[in-house]
């Protein structure tokens, strides 16, 4: 009888390479479970101890508990030895102290009966003089850092600036000067300055006294164009007489130089958008390079306050001539908050015309004789967005001066109330209604302190953070002035040679 062949107990190859196969989709199926699996496990493996069939495993444990008695036994020997030579070493610093002591007594001694009456103690007197002089050298560089400031700025015309790296209280430092050298640099630079103003309040953002040294500098040969910009942030009639009161200074140009803020309450002003407003101060400008017909290129600078769009009016230049509007590519920084331009930069347009950008500078106020305060001064620049939040030090000043300009309508402040969901603030008998209106900012902000106390100053914050960013409506309105013939006549000449055909009629606030 023929055995049969034995059957191989080897597996094939593709037998093999699926169960590898299945094994591996279960571990990557593990391991995904393990991910999403909320009951924490530790990465170290836990130790399995001894076996319970171990032959020798009560031995092992005895060891174990012997080697750490040992080492516990071993540990604490070496913390009282250590302990003991800390107290030898006290007893002896102890002992040369005194013996220092005897020998000061004894030169002491010695000094009193060299010495007069009159010096009883006279490492005590020499350290108060030692004070002294310490006091008198801290005060004298302060006063005579701030007379060296003010002659300056006496001189240069003065010409008070920001400096975004410091609070706006030290104005007397040396950034405030080197602001005033820029401004001075760009009037001299420039040919054409485009004077950058806040719609929302443009006397507030506008210096009589700069205005007059740009038309004097270079025996007048210097042209100024006012730009209202933030137009989307006012109504149209306001826009109206507001371009109607400026246009009988210096030309005057809306403009809408970027979109505005999330949620963010705007007006629509028809025509006036972000390309057509921009487009028109670029064929402005360069009507005035043609008329003038010069052998280089026309420098354009761009002054104003802080935070009042001037890097935004420089980009809107640039998107109309590249044609890249929707490019997140832009020539100037820009931000919400004041300070983002620190230094002089440099934009070239084409081949006859280059921007100037500048830093924001705080200009003079045109009332040199007016009896505000410090705090006022600093809650308008507030209002003006001239100070970076991280500056402001007290924004309560500011929030009365909003609420106060706002009372003026009570349309104004239904939509403040219509802002933060608050109902109609009744009159108190205190009559302080900042207070009582951010207590209930703070409450519906959530800006609360330990045990539910509401954060006024946190509040404050929020109100400002809100009205920088448009959220808040409130504007003021242009003051009426009588009409002036002779100087409508001459700016309308000023006009004739940016070719602002049609600008005169007020069609913009339509």
């Amino acid at each position: 009888m023929v055995k049969p062949k034995p059957k191989s107990k080897r597996t094939p190859v593709r037998l093999r390479h699926r169960i590898e196969k299945a094994s591996a989709a279960k571990q990557r199926k593990q391991r995904k479970a393990a991910k999403t699996n909320p009951e924490w496990r530790s990465r170290l493996k836990k130790d399995p101890g001894i076996p319970n069939l171990f032959p020798y495993k009560e031995r092992l444990l005895h060891e174990i508990e012997e080697k750490k008695r040992l080492k516990e036994e071993e540990f604490q020997k070496k913390r009282e030895e250590a302990k003991s030579n800390r107290a030898d070493k006290v007893v002896l610093l102890n002992k040369d102290a005194e013996d220092n002591q005897v020998l000061v007594e004894d030169e002491e001694d010695e000094m009193d009966e060299d010495t007069p009456e009159d010096s009883e103690d006279p490492m005590a007197a020499l350290l108060a003089s030692a004070r002294a002089r310490a006091a008198e050298y801290e005060e004298d560089p302060d006063d005579q850092d701030e007379e060296d400031a003010m002659d300056e700025d006496t001189s240069d015309g003065g010409v008070t600036t920001d400096p975004p790296s410091n609070p706006p209280t030290t104005s007397t430092d040396s950034s405030r000067r080197a602001y005033d050298k820029v401004f001075k640099t760009v009037l001299s630079t420039a040919d054409i300055l485009l004077y950058v103003l806040d719609a929302r309040d443009p006397n507030g953002t506008r210096s009589r006294t700069i205005e007059r040294e740009i038309t004097a500098a270079a025996l007048g040969s210097k042209r100024l164009i006012l730009i209202l910009n933030k137009i989307d942030l006012i109504p149209p009639p306001v826009l109206k007489t507001w371009l109607t009161y400026l246009r009988r200074s210096f030309p005057t140009l809306p403009l809408r130089a970027s979109n505005p803020a999330p949620n963010a309450r705007t007006w629509d002003h028809k025509a006036l958008t972000v390309k057509g407003t921009s487009e028109t101060l670029l064929k402005a400008l360069k009507s005035y390079t043609e008329s003038q017909n010069l052998k280089r290129s026309t420098t354009v600078g761009i002054i104003g306050y802080p935070n009042v769009g001037k890097s935004s009016v420089i980009n809107a230049l640039t998107a109309r001539l590249t044609h890249a509007s929707h490019s997140k590519k832009t020539a100037c920084p820009v931000g919400a908050e004041a300070g983002i331009t620190t230094t002089l930069r440099q934009v070239k347009l084409d081949s006859k015309l280059t921007l100037l950008d500048s830093p924001g500078i705080v200009f003079p106020t045109n009332d040199p004789d007016s009896t505000t305060t410090k705090k006022d001064t600093q809650a308008r620049l507030i209002l003006l967005n001239a100070i970076p939040p991280k500056q402001i030090s007290d924004p309560l000043p500011a929030v009365t001066l909003l609420l106060k300009r706002l009372s003026t309508s009570s349309e104004s402040l239904a939509n403040l109330y219509d802002v933060y969901g608050i109902p109609p603030l009744m009159v108190s008998v205190s009559g302080d209604t900042t207070t009582d209106f951010l207590v209930q900012v703070a409450r519906k902000r959530g800006r609360l302190g330990k045990g539910g106390v509401p954060n006024l100053s946190s509040a404050a914050m929020t109100v400002v953070m809100d009205w920088r960013d448009g959220r808040i409506q409130g504007w003021v309105d242009a003051p009426v002035a009588e009409e002036e013939g002779a100087v409508k006549e001459i700016v309308e000449e000023l006009g004739e040679e940016f070719r602002l055909e049609g600008l005169w009629e007020g069609k913009e606030g339509e």
